[in-house]
């Protein structure tokens, strides 16, 4: 019996010494240098781009004596710019247009045309507007379906639209009406 109270002794001053050791290991978590920057945060809130009142655009009467091809071409400003070979403008159009009801201090802007709009089996299409007017600056020219940059002139909220037909094969005789296109403006940074 002696020999397991000593076997017990050397237990515990082996425990002991492990605990003494134990709290002399070093902390190997250190304190790292960091560097520290402050900077503003800024934050422009502002009116969503929104457009309203649209009246629709109007090619007029084109009279063929042939057969019609190429472009006709009716600017934002109501002007015939390119009348189609073996056409001749019988009534003026009229442009289109649509207010800017929001958004007039956007500045910058993405102008998106929905799809082409197609007539007569493809032998008509409206495959290009034209964004202008008091509210643009400049002449915005995007091909249907893509998209465009453009500005906001910040005054007037009118925005006049044109457009060119294309004509191929040839062309029947005929009211074309009830197509439409979309015209998507997004502000841009």
């Amino acid at each position: 019996m002696d020999i397991t109270k000593l076997d017990l002794k050397k237990t515990l001053v082996a425990g002991s010494a492990l605990a003494v050791v134990s709290a002399f290991v070093p902390q190997t978590v250190g304190t790292a240098v960091a560097g520290v920057v402050t900077m503003n945060v800024d934050v422009q809130i502002v009116t969503a781009v929104t457009l309203a009142t649209p009246t629709d655009l109007d090619f007029g009467r084109i009279a063929k004596s042939g057969v019609l091809s190429g472009t006709h071409v009716l600017d934002h400003d109501g002007t015939n710019s390119t009348t189609a070979t073996n056409g001749t403008v019988v009534v003026a159009g009229t442009a289109g247009g649509f207010q800017i009801t929001g958004g007039q201090t956007a500045g910058s802007v993405q102008v998106t045309a929905g799809a082409a709009v197609s007539y007569d089996g493809g032998n008509i299409i409206l495959d290009q507007l034209y964004i202008g007017g008091a509210g643009i600056t400049g002449t915005i020219t995007v091909v249907a379906g893509a998209t465009a940059a453009g500005v906001f002139s910040g005054g007037s909220p009118d925005v006049d639209v044109g457009g060119r037909l294309s004509f191929s094969g040839t062309p029947i005789n005929g009211d074309f009406t009830g197509g439409s296109i979309s015209i998507t403006i997004n502000d841009v940074p």
